[in-house]
């Protein structure tokens, strides 16, 4: 196929916004945000890239598609979502036209770590399921085996001909193949059960520190095994929370030129004491893998924080709508910034302008002197209101940050 017009048109206005002195203020914002030299609060509203969640079936209808399937589809989507964001939402985000593309072979239900990683299901699509941990009993832990890295290169290059067919040189393009993301403690939840490692803690915590050290273990090996394979994107692990970043120019990058997104959310039930016990040693393996480390937590982490900020190289703190703000700046040192958050259902079902800019206010004095952008974030709906609530926010947004200026 030769270049697709359509496809090479909107490249061609991303790229065009990529280059803009605009866009160029913006990358440079977030790159002095994360080093501590600008007193500018960058605001991000951030929604899932390439999703096709609802969100986006409300924001482009179907109908607006010239391709219904397949590989350009995908790039289209790619592109459209992005255009859409660059041209309705005024924030600080230079949205990357980097495409990525998936190396990541298909694996067997036990292929990864040797058990099988079954659920029950409705069988009806979107509809409810539950995953059956495999570990039912102590004993089972002899069963885990370690994940072992592989990537599928025939596909590799197969998706790279495919996006050159449609678009070109033009759409710079990545090859993410990670199956097991950064948090040892979700791994731990879905092969033994929430349920079964809230008993651990009381019943078998010597186990529960076996089954913690052997998860940690598989995983840093495989993202070393992924680094030497070349299976590394220093530019898309940044991914919602980190909009833009800088690296050193290198033949090949690696994990300390990337960000790591470490998380443990289902850890939301553990006391402090007990996620400083069972979680944050097994987090810490993973942190010193990378350049600069985003701890992620949807959950209240007002106190988990006096463990977290421990992590090595961490740079970045979410701060949820159910963590409060003022304590955890009191706590953080001075070089990690929080990444506050609005309240995104409040934002997009209820509140208007004026209620905004009050959390918003409250947010930005709670934060004090400490460093911080404002982020709207798991946006899965606009309410049919064409994204209207999200222009809002995202000036609200803006307003309340030159006020702390």
């Amino acid at each position: 196929m030769a270049d697709c017009p359509v496809l090479c048109d909107l490249a061609e206005e991303l790229l065009a916004l990529w280059a803009s002195p605009e866009w160029d203020r913006r990358r440079r914002l977030w790159v002095d945000h994360w080093a501590g030299r600008t007193r500018e609060v960058p605001v991000a509203c951030s929604m899932f890239q390439g999703s096709q969640d609802l969100v986006w079936q409300q924001i482009l209808p179907e109908e607006t598609f010239h391709y219904k399937e397949g590989f350009a589809r995908r790039i289209e989507l790619h592109l459209r979502h992005r255009l859409w964001r660059a041209r309705h939402i005024p924030d600080d985000v230079p949205h990357d036209p980097l495409f990525t593309l998936y190396a990541a072979p298909g694996l067997a239900p036990d292929e990864l770590w040797g058990v099988p990683l079954g659920a029950h299901s409705t069988g009806q699509a979107g509809g409810a399921y539950k995953p059956v941990p495999p570990l039912a009993s102590p004993d089972d832990l002899k069963k885990l085996r370690l994940p072992i890295f592989r990537a599928d290169e025939a596909r590799r290059h197969e998706q790279e001909e495919q996006v050159r067919e449609l678009v070109g040189e033009r759409l710079p393009v990545c090859f993410a193949c990670d199956a097991l993301h950064n948090g040892p403690f979700e791994w731990a939840v879905r092969l033994r059960g929430m349920a079964n490692l809230l008993l651990d803690c009381y019943d078998r915590p010597e186990w529960l520190h076996e089954l913690m050290a052997r998860i940690t273990e598989g995983m840093v090996q495989y993202h070393r095994d992924r680094e030497a394979a070349g299976y590394v994107c220093d530019r898309s692990s940044r991914a919602l929370h980190t909009p833009w970043e800088e690296w050193p120019d290198g033949e090949q990058p690696r994990l300390d030129h990337a960000w790591g997104y470490l998380h443990a959310q289902s850890a939301a039930s553990y006391g402090p004491a007990t996620y400083a016990e069972f979680v944050q040693p097994y987090n810490v393996p993973l942190a010193e893998l990378f350049g600069k480390v985003y701890y992620h937590g949807c959950e209240d982490l007002t106190r988990k924080v006096e463990t977290i900020r421990e992590l090595p190289h961490l740079v970045q703190f979410h701060v949820s709508p159910w963590s409060q703000v003022a304590p955890i700046a009191a706590a953080l040192p001075a070089h990690v910034t929080m990444e506050v958050h609005s309240h995104p259902t409040n934002v997009l079902f209820l509140w208007d302008a004026a209620q905004m800019q009050i959390e918003l206010r409250r947010l930005v004095r709670d934060a004090g002197d400490h460093l911080f952008n404002l982020k709207l974030c798991d946006i899965q709906t606009i309410n049919h209101d064409g994204g209207e609530a999200l222009r809002t926010w995202a000036q609200a947004a803006k307003e309340a940050a030159n006020g702390w200026n």
